[in-house]
């Protein structure tokens, strides 16, 4: 091979080399690039950033698993805020799918992943789903936070709620009452959070055509409220 043909061969080969070895934008960096696109309102190039880097992530280790789940769901909130909740629950999902895999992800991340797909049936009238799904953030809350942690005081609130909305209103009033309880004992009995958890049990009580104690539980509300104004 002549002299200019080797040192055009070498040229070529260098080329390549450079080529192979330059390194690949990482999943963490597209991940930042769509933080501040989403900062400066431009959605879809957000949207599609969070896609690649979706796609790049590997989901090897528990650690990137949880990494993976969390694009996931930083999209799935996109998706949401451009009412695609189809394709925000298929995110959820397959999120969620992550974490639950073994090892097991952190139970914070499930617990929220598991209340924003519960929300999301709740938003599309999908209220049976929703029910399970929130008594499914509720199990797991009372094992990892307790049963008298406000997270879990507010998602009994939510779900007696949803029982309400239901008509299923023995199961209402249990999650009314268990929530006053923790309520009582996290703030005071006579205080303005009781009064509110007491509102609720009584709309219960009332469309469960229990009007004698309804009216009791409405009067011991407008009770401690008065002696709040009073001590004001």
């Amino acid at each position: 091979m002549s002299r200019p043909a080797l040192i055009l061969f070498a040229l070529l080969a260098a080329g390549c080399a450079e080529t192979d070895l330059a390194p690949a934008i990482s999943p963490e960096a597209l991940r930042q690039k769509a933080a501040t696109c989403r900062s400066e309102g431009k959605q879809p190039e957000a949207e599609s950033l969070l896609a690649q880097a979706i796609r790049l992530q590997p989901v090897t280790t528990r650690d990137q698993r949880a990494t993976a789940a969390d694009l996931r769901r930083e999209l799935a909130s996109l998706r949401m805020s451009a009412d695609d909740l189809a394709h925000a629950e298929r995110l959820y999902v397959e999120a969620l799918d992550l974490l639950e895999s073994s090892p097991r992800g952190a139970d914070a991340a499930i617990i929220n992943l598991r209340t924003q797909l519960a929300g999301l049936c709740y938003r599309q009238s999908r209220y049976d789903e929703a029910a399970r799904s929130y008594r499914t953030v509720l199990a797991l809350e009372i094992a990892t936070l307790g049963a008298d942690h406000p997270d879990t005081l507010g998602t009994m609130s939510i779900l007696g709620g949803l029982e309400l909305k239901r008509g299923m209103f023995a199961e209402a009033e249990a999650h009314f009452r268990r929530q006053l309880a923790g309520v009582q004992k996290l703030h005071g009995a006579e205080k303005r959070e009781s009064a509110a958890v007491l509102d609720n049990l009584a709309e219960v009580l009332e469309k469960a055509g229990q009007a004698v104690p309804a009216a009791k539980v409405r009067e011991e509300a407008r009770r401690i409220r008065h002696k709040l104004c009073d001590e004001c």
